[in-house]
């Protein structure tokens, strides 16, 4: 997801604080506030408990979604009836479901106030309760281990969230999905929750003049009359439900060509056709790029789509949602664009099956999206790009450290935050520079053919990288996941003309414990560098070498591989 998390939690509160408003004068609200896009490794976009000394074990905690261990949802066919006018919708659901285990008699699902006319469980009229967002459909009959269960559930009503009917910015009216994290709920019922993936198709009757957009690839358009017409979308490969949207506007539709026979498509608004086909320009050279780097591609398409979602970008399978706004003409959002194609592999296909492992999706998209612009562009903008998530990582810890993985956050939207993006990019950089690219890149390939299509949490990571390394990587992902803070280091450093050997005291300061890592030592002279690796482990370190020549200036990680703090000064005068 692209978007400032500031900006995103900014409005977030803001939309609590006016729940007593109407609907449109909270949209209203959005509508106004300011666009300002990043993504936190220093690209234009989006989208605390202190725990010291977490071991991975924790981290399997749960989230507090109330998980199903003995139901696997495994298809949802959403049927959707559009107006000409107004807000409201119809709707159909037919769930699949598998029963992993005997012996359940209710099943609860996710569904905000939309009003419920009917459900059946099997064919049959089933009783139901509906309150809290929490739809409960009792089972007339047992089930067993293994069987599989239709239900489908008829609604209606105005969406108070998730599905957004209004005026596009040239007036004309648009509907979008825009469901992160858990407002699918809002338009139709489910698992609303990453935990458990399905495949989905969308079967939706809009007026004609509209062209529909959705996961998976379009079956048919059929006419159901002169003013309406059906359009049927459907995807092979399970997803998240935060990911299953749909999108129904007058677009202008730019079919630049296809990659390895994935077609690329942009859907624009007739009024930015010219800046969206600018904007989006190296999309399938970025398509081209990432399936090289981390394997085939998991959807049937990709669509890169002009919306109304409140992120910057919203990663949303084969359909990736852009705000309506970041379409300038002038590619200064580009870095948008690889963000959220790197999210069809990691957030899409590998998702992450608890939210406080948000890193696994929106660390990986600030990465690799800014890896991208490293082959494309060269070091120069890749290292740029590090120096401002560098940047926010340490201004965020100044205001109040935090581990990346953080049970205490309960509001989602505080997962948006400088952590989960920028600090969850830099510790890729830091183990691709532990593991040298061979290794990395193979490992992150394995973690992808891995989990493809499935769920992973931290450890599931973890366990990819160590086995592709051939080492332990317990103590770098326990201080750089579970525990809080970045290291200060205090280095002083002095010239024994005598000896021909440089004196270097490193001292990290940070108040949390210390940190483990291989520094490089760069000591220049003129036109000249020696290098010299060491290992941090304790709170202070002394070393000595013999260099060729007196050192002119000392650099601690001239590669730009930590996320650290140095502060150098020279000892002898």
């Amino acid at each position: 997801m692209g978007r400032t998390a500031e900006r995103v939690k900014e409005e977030h509160h803001v939309k609590k604080w006016i729940s007593n408003w109407t609907v449109a004068a909270a949209q209203l609200v959005f509508s106004h506030t300011p666009k300002a896009l990043l993504l936190v490794l220093g690209l234009t976009s989006m989208a605390s408990l202190l725990v010291l000394g977490l071991t991975p074990g924790a981290a399997a905690a749960n989230d507090g979604y109330p998980r199903m261990e003995d139901v696997d949802i495994l298809h949802y066919r959403i049927q959707l009836e559009i107006g000409e006018t107004g807000r409201a919708i119809q709707g159909e659901t037919t769930i699949l479901a598998e029963m992993l285990a005997g012996g359940r008699d209710v099943l609860p699902l996710d569904l905000g106030p939309l009003t419920v006319d009917r459900v059946t469980v099997g064919g049959r009229s089933a009783v139901f309760t509906h309150s809290d967002h929490r739809l409960s459909i009792t089972f007339e009959e047992s089930y067993a281990e293994g069987d599989t269960v239709t239900v489908i559930v008829s609604y209606g009503g105005e969406p108070v969230d998730g599905l957004f009917i209004q005026p596009n910015k040239f007036g004309d009216r648009s509907v979008f999905a825009d469901n992160w994290p858990n407002r699918a709920r809002h338009w139709f019922p489910g698992v609303d929750h990453p935990y458990d993936k399905a495949t989905v198709e969308f079967i939706v009757t809009a007026p004609a003049a509209y062209d529909v957009v959705a996961n998976g690839r379009m079956l048919e358009t059929t006419a159901v009359s002169p003013e309406r017409k059906r359009t049927h979308w459907k995807t092979d490969a399970p997803i998240p439900t935060y990911c299953m949207v749909i999108g129904a506007a007058r677009f202008s539709i730019v079919r630049p060509g296809s990659w390895r026979g994935i077609p690329v498509s942009y859907y624009l608004f007739p009024g930015d056709q010219d800046a969206g086909t600018t904007d989006f320009a190296r999309s399938t050279d970025m398509l081209a790029f990432y399936t090289d780097l981390f394997g085939p591609y998991p959807y049937a398409k990709l669509a890169l789509v002009q919306s109304s979602t409140r992120f910057g970008g919203m990663e949303n399978a084969s359909a990736i949602f852009f705000s309506e706004h970041s379409i300038t003409g002038t590619k200064r959002n580009e870095a948008v664009v690889a963000h959220e194609i790197v999210h069809q592999w990691f957030g899409d296909s590998v998702t992450e099956s608890d939210w406080h492992h948000l890193w696994l999706s929106e660390g990986f998209a600030t990465y690799f999206g800014a890896v991208f612009f490293e082959e494309a562009d060269g070091d120069e903008r890749f290292h740029e790009m590090l120096a401002r998530s560098r940047s926010r990582v340490i201004d965020a810890d100044r205001r109040a450290p935090a581990p990346i993985f953080n049970p205490g956050i309960t509001d989602l939207f505080d997962l948006l935050n400088a952590y989960n993006y920028s600090k969850g990019g830099l510790v890729l950089h830091m183990l691709r520079g532990l593991m040298g690219d061979e290794a990395f890149f193979e490992g992150v390939r394995d973690f992808y053919a891995r989990f493809r299509d499935q769920t992973a949490l931290t450890r599931d990571f973890q366990s990819v990288m160590e086995t592709r390394f051939g080492k332990d990587l317990g103590w770098f992902f326990d201080q750089w996941i579970y525990r809080a803070g970045h290291p200060v280091v205090d280095v002083t450093w002095s010239w024994d003309e005598q000896r021909d050997e440089v004196s270097v005291s490193l001292r990290q300061t940070q108040p949390q414990e210390p940190f483990r890592m291989p520094v490089t030592l760069a000591f220049v002279a003129g036109d000249r560098q020696e290098h010299r690796q060491v290992e941090l482990r304790e709170r202070s370190h002394e070393f000595r070498f013999k260099l060729d020549e007196a050192p002119g200036e000392v650099v601690v990680d001239p590669d730009a591989w930590l996320l650290m703090e140095a502060r150098i000064r020279r000892g002898d005068g």
